[in-house]
């Protein structure tokens, strides 16, 4: 009965334990299918044989059948993070620091939960068996019936003990699970921080069972026995114990979203900016405009002098001989001046125009304003793209994703130091209702770094601020319904975006 017991006692953690890993760590690919089941038993057996395997009682303590002091149990409890923490590292991806987080936060929850059941459990216990106790000396019941009375309470003990620290272990979690998002991508600080609160549980945990009962003879002094107070005060510490790794989590997790908003603060900031620089952009061409239509009589007035002085100054004969044999020092100089004269009216005219026109002022601005700064860097910048007008998806929002993906794609070109040429090349084109934007541009493939959920993620010191260009992107991508997927091809990245239009032809 108490094998079967065992059994089931493991059998709860195991589920607890994959509980608390769900949604925190990913399975290794070729775990994918059976790996949680293959994990499962692994857990029970592991922990069966660190419970109930007479080698290790032997290994651990000699020749004494049973612990001869409380302390020596802490030897199982280290041996329990170990196999979690390699179970973990077997079956599922992500960082090491990671792993040994949920280990040793899973071990710590088991071990205060039971020692917050334990002191009203033994309360219960101990009633009940100094009852039964009245009823031997009162002879009232039989020594027949009362051991066998004692036998089913051992049993029904052990059952409601289980099942009530597996209740508060549950609720512990489910606690951590609802406050806990994207721990995936935590920092080492992060894991680091969250890490406190277990190894502070571990320590309380540690420094209970080093007092909680040691051996005289046949007996057991128990502390409880010593200082009935402890009744009271080792639940309430236990509790605080877990309500403290409860309210790191959600503190930690609110100090995350605080920087995030923080983030997106900065990011519409810098939005805002991009916006004044393409109004900026914008007036300086109107004033190039207006400077060169005041002026553009004064220039053909200027070009009919040139003419007029050149054809003046040289008679038919000349003419013929001067492009017969460009000798003729007068004519050069004056064919040389009205050259000069419209290749500076060509540049100034050039000004006015920009290289790419996508059919809308902003979208043109940001066209344009990369294409210089790649020229700046001596990337090569290429595009297409045409405003989608009458699909009604707002320019601020392209301006969101243009600026960011063409962002990016400048920084891996900076990046690519093993290549002679690099370059950008802008597409865009419609399907009905659905409109692509497709980004490919030259990559470093080694600098590139993804978390284990298989995303890309920042190189940079200052992830919290340069990771939300993704995210941003993620923001106008799920306003649109749309999706956004990434490819690396022969040191090349192609990254799709769709969006879907609100309105349509």
């Amino acid at each position: 009965m108490l094998y079967f017991l065992d059994i089931l006692e493991y059998g709860i953690r195991g589920i607890l334990f994959l509980y608390l890993c769900k949604d925190a760590i990913v399975t290794k690919n070729k775990y994918t299918r059976q790996g949680k089941y293959i994990f499962f038993l692994l857990f029970v057996v592991c922990s069966l044989w660190i419970g109930s395997s007479k080698w290790l009682k032997n290994l651990l303590y000699g020749d004494a059948e049973n612990i001869e002091k409380s302390s020596n149990s802490i030897v199982k409890v280290i041996l329990m993070v170990l196999v979690c923490y390699l179970l973990l590292t077997a079956f599922y991806e992500g960082s090491r620091l990671l792993k040994l987080y949920l280990a040793l936060l899973f071990e710590t929850i088991m071990e205060l939960s039971r020692f917050g059941a334990h002191s009203f459990w033994s309360l219960g216990v101990n009633a009940c068996v100094n009852w039964l106790s009245e009823k031997i000396v009162e002879e009232t019941i039989k020594v027949e019936t009362f051991n066998f009375l004692i036998k089913q309470l051992n049993n029904f003990a052990f059952l409601s003990l289980l099942l009530l620290y597996n209740v508060i272990a549950w609720i512990t979690i489910r606690a951590i699970r609802k406050y806990r998002k994207n721990i995936g991508d935590i920092s080492r600080q992060g894991i680091s921080f969250l890490m406190l609160s277990p190894a502070v549980g571990m320590a309380f945990v540690i420094i209970l069972r080093c007092m909680f009962y040691t051996r005289n003879g046949s007996e057991f002094d128990y502390l409880y026995d010593k200082y009935h107070g402890l009744y009271v005060v080792v639940p309430i510490m236990t509790f605080l114990c877990l309500l403290s790794i409860v309210y790191s989590t959600k503190i930690y997790e609110e100090l995350m979203n605080a920087q995030e908003e923080k983030s997106s603060l900065i990011f519409y900031k810098r939005q805002l900016s991009d916006m004044a620089e393409h109004v900026q952009e914008i007036e300086r061409l109107y004033d190039k405009i207006r400077c060169v239509r005041h002026d553009m009589n004064n220039y053909i007035a200027d070009m009919e002098q040139l003419l007029s002085l050149s054809m003046h100054n040289e008679t038919p004969d000349e003419v013929e001989g001067s492009f017969d044999n460009m000798e003729n020092g007068f004519y050069k100089t004056r064919r040389c001046e009205t050259e000069k004269y419209l290749c500076s009216m060509k540049t100034a005219l050039d000004g006015l125009t920009f290289r790419y026109s996508t059919g809308n002022p902003v979208t043109d601005v940001i066209t344009n304003r990369k294409y210089y700064e790649c020229e700046k860097y001596g990337i090569s910048f290429t595009s297409d793209f045409i405003y989608p007008e009458k699909l009604g998806i707002e320019a601020f929002d392209l301006g969101i994703l243009m600026n960011n993906t063409l962002d990016n794609a400048i920084e891996a070109c900076k990046k690519c130091e093993n290549l002679e040429e690099t370059k950008i090349n802008l597409h865009s084109y419609n399907k009905g209702r659905m409109f692509f934007i497709r980004i490919e541009n030259s990559c470093n493939v080694k600098r590139l770094n993804y978390t284990q959920n298989g995303e890309l993620k920042t190189d940079k010191e200052d992830e919290w601020i340069h990771g939300i260009g993704l995210k941003n992107i993620k923001n106008v991508v799920e306003k649109y319904f749309g999706t956004m997927s990434y490819e690396i091809r022969d040191e090349v990245f192609y990254m799709t975006v769709m969006l879907q239009g609100v309105t349509g032809d």
